[in-house]
């Protein structure tokens, strides 16, 4: 019996240290699931921030390609603001020409529009109204285009 007693105690020691071992296992299973979580949690926020990184990084290249493409348009601008401006600088005495050939010269024949069109061209020059030298009713009034519409 006394061995029987020390059987039984020396099992319910074991099995006293087996249940603490398995709580300890437990507690360290609970932590490897947690740290298996936290990781896969950071993987997949790595991956996202994969994912958007590249999104920036295309983003980028087109804001890229579409400055440089910019950069040709500013200077197709510039010559064009500068056309407007020497235009706008000329426009008083085309539309001089323009309007008395209009209110004026209509009754009368080719020639007399002719001489009405240097005589009033003469006189810009003599009082220093700027136009374009080769000012007359057709070039103020329309494009080469319209021009060639007229005759058809």
């Amino acid at each position: 019996r006394q061995l029987l007693k020390e059987a039984e105690s020396n099992l319910a020691a074991a099995q006293g240290e087996l249940a603490a071992a398995q709580g300890e296992l437990r507690k360290v299973e609970e932590k490897i699931a947690q740290l298996e979580a936290n990781y896969d949690a950071a993987v997949k926020r790595q991956e996202q921030l994969t994912h958007e990184m590249e999104l920036c990084e295309i983003k980028l290249g087109n804001a890229t390609k579409l400055i440089e493409g910019l950069g040709g348009e500013r200077e197709r601008w510039e010559v064009t603001v500068e056309k407007l401006t020497l235009q706008m600088q000329l426009l008083p005495g085309d539309a001089a020409i323009a309007a008395g050939m209009v209110s004026y010269a209509g009754p009368f024949a080719g020639q007399h529009r002719q001489y009405f069109e240097k005589l009033w061209r003469d006189t810009e020059e003599s009082e220093h109204i700027a136009s374009q030298p080769d000012v007359s009713l057709i070039k103020v009034l329309g494009s080469p285009e319209e021009v060639l519409q007229w005759s058809v």
